[in-house]
This record gives structure tokens, C-alpha cells and sequence, in this order.
């Protein structure tokens, strides 16, 4: 099967920014997410994606990579652009979700692309709590203050489990890779006239520090960004032209966040960009990348246990 490009879907939100380049043209609504792995956004096949996978299944997901719960792709994978705060916010883990939300829980990771020189993220409290203290934080609009923000830099990667307390701070460009779900309970959203979800998000919160951003396993030609058993990212610099080899077990996702050039194999050459999504099906064979002067991307794939 030759590679897949993936048609991006622009989502309106109420923190976004209508400055979308270079990764795309301006817009002229406030976009604040552009999503690639849902079930309806569209493929180079002339299908939707949930479509192509039922039509192709194994050849395309891989044989050790199942559909998501519900039939999804495994893997959801957006583009983050915020002029203003998001909402203080956790997602619950596979469990909760399952029994409550009928999809799956979600777990994610962020990878700056671009950050203003006071942007933050919060992610953790800023000391241990108990669910009564956090609580009357929520009712006296003190939430924020029980968060640890951090200073978000370009290159920087942030892995979110489900159950972490979070936020994304204005002034970002990020990559977020995660579980194929859209369950989001907000704790707290600076007034705005949005539902808040406090006994769910309290049902599921951890009310604990955080770590901080990640620091990134080197290898050979690339490095790891983040790993667990929903997905796994790496990262390429591409100073020469990269070639890989498609897996049998799972796919491969290609995002290009810097640069442009080609994606070839041997079923032909195309041109790609930043902002491109490719799905590289498991029985795609040999592809390469070559990107003058410099080409960066991401790989992302189903890990497994």
C-alpha cells in the first residue's frame, strides 16, 4: 500500500487564533485545533479515514494493532494553536471512561512547536492535596493558584497522563498525540460561558506534583520523545535523506513540523510540507524522507503492552 496523506480538519474554539502560519494559512474564524485521525477526516483514497480502515483493516493498522474502542484509530493526533488559556481540565483514564463516557480514556503528550516568551503550562499541583482542599479551591476561583506552571519552551515535550490535573497556557503552537478521545471534564474556565464538569473531573483527578517536561532518549539519527502503551513518539532532524521501513505489526504516522520536501517509496513520489500528516500503512514497504536544507518530523506508532 503506498503512504496515505491525511486531510487536516479545522475546529473553531473560543482560545484560539486565527494566525496559523507557517503550518497553514491564516483562517478567518478562531481555530484553535486541527485534527488529522478522526473517524471523518478524509484520506488521499478518497475515503474517510474510519472507512479506509474498515476496507483495509490489518494491511493498514498493522497485526498487532487493533482498532481503538468503538472502531477508532488508535491514535489521535492535532495541531494546538492558543491565543488565550484553555480550561483547567483532567481526563479520566480507560476505566472511568469506559463505564461512564462509553469511549476510551486518555492519556497524551504535547511537543512545543512554538512558544511567546511568557508562555506557561500547567500540569500537576503545586503540592500534594486532598480532594476537599482542591475543592474549595475550585469554589473560591483559586485553582489556578494550586497548579504548578510551568515556562513552556520550543522543543520542550510534556507527557499527560489520564487523571493529571492540566492546562495549555496562550501564546503555543504544540503537537498533541494522544489516545483517540475527546473526553475533557473542566474544573475551572476563567468565566467563560462553558459547562464545567467538577464531581466527574473529582472522581478522577490525581491531586499530586508533576514531574515536568520530559527529557528525551538520544539514539542513533533521532530521539525518543515519549512512550507508553497508547503511542510512542520520536523525532528526526533530517539533515540527509531517511529511510525506514514499514512495519508488518503496526502503522507508522509521518508529521511534518519544520521544512518540506519529498516522501517517495515504491509506489511513487509526493511532495510534503509542514503541517503534512502521512499514514504509512504496515505493508507499505521502504520509504524514505528527503528535505532540503532540513527536514524535522515526527514518527508516531502503537508501541504495544
Amino acid at each position: 500500500m503506498k503512504p496515505v496523506r491525511l486531510t487536516p480538519k479545522f475546529v473553531e474554539r473560543v482560545w484560539g487564533t486565527r494566525k496559523l502560519s507557517p503550518w497553514f494559512p491564516d483562517a478567518p474564524e478562531k481555530t484553535g485545533e486541527v485534527w488529522y485521525t478522526s473517524d471523518d477526516n478524509q484520506t488521499s483514497e478518497g475515503v474517510s479515514l474510519r472507512a479506509l480502515m474498515e476496507r483495509e483493516g490489518s494491511r493498514l493498522l498493522g497485526s498487532a494493532v487493533p482498532p481503538a474502542f468503538g472502531g477508532r484509530f488508535p491514535i489521535l493526533f492535532k495541531f494546538l494553536f492558543t491565543e488565550e488559556k484553555l480550561s483547567v481540565q483532567v481526563h479520566p483514564d480507560d476505566a472511568y471512561a469506559e463505564d461512564n463516557e462509553s469511549s476510551p480514556g486518555k492519556t497524551e503528550m504535547w511537543y512545543v512547536l512554538r512558544a511567546s516568551a511568557d508562555a506557561t503550562l500547567a500540569a500537576g499541583c503545586n503540592q500534594s492535596m486532598e480532594p476537599v482542599e482542591f475543592r474549595q479551591a475550585i469554589y473560591e476561583g483559586r485553582v489556578e493558584e494550586a497548579l504548578t506552571w510551568w515556562p513552556a519552551k520550543a522543543g520542550e515535550t510534556y507527557f499527560i497522563p489520564a487523571t493529571t490535573v492540566h492546562a495549555v497556557g496562550a501564546g503555543l503552537v504544540i503537537c498533541e498525540i494522544q489516545q483517540n478521545s475527546d473526553i475533557t471534564y473542566r474544573i475551572w474556565d476563567y468565566n467563560r460561558p462553558r459547562e464545567l464538569h467538577v464531581e466527574s473531573a473529582m472522581a478522577v483527578a490525581k491531586l499530586a506534583p508533576y514531574a515536568g517536561p520530559a527529557t528525551p532518549l538520544v539514539f542513533a539519527g533521532g530521539e525518543l520523545l515519549a512512550s507508553c502503551k497508547y503511542f510512542a513518539t520520536e523525532r528526526y532532524e533530517l539533515l540527509d535523506p531517511g529511510e525506514w521501513h514499514s512495519d508488518a505489526e503496526r502503522f507508522h504516522l509521518i508529521v511534518v513540523v519544520r521544512g518540506e520536501g519529498t516522501l517517495s517509496s515504491s509506489h511513487g513520489q509526493w511532495s510534503t510540507r509542514q503541517g503534512d500528516c502521512w499514514l504509512i500503512p504496515s505493508q507499505c514497504g521502504v520509504y524514505r524522507l528527503d528535505g532540503l536544507p532540513e527536514l524535522e518530523i515526527l514518527r508516531v506508532y502503537v508501541p504495544g503492552e
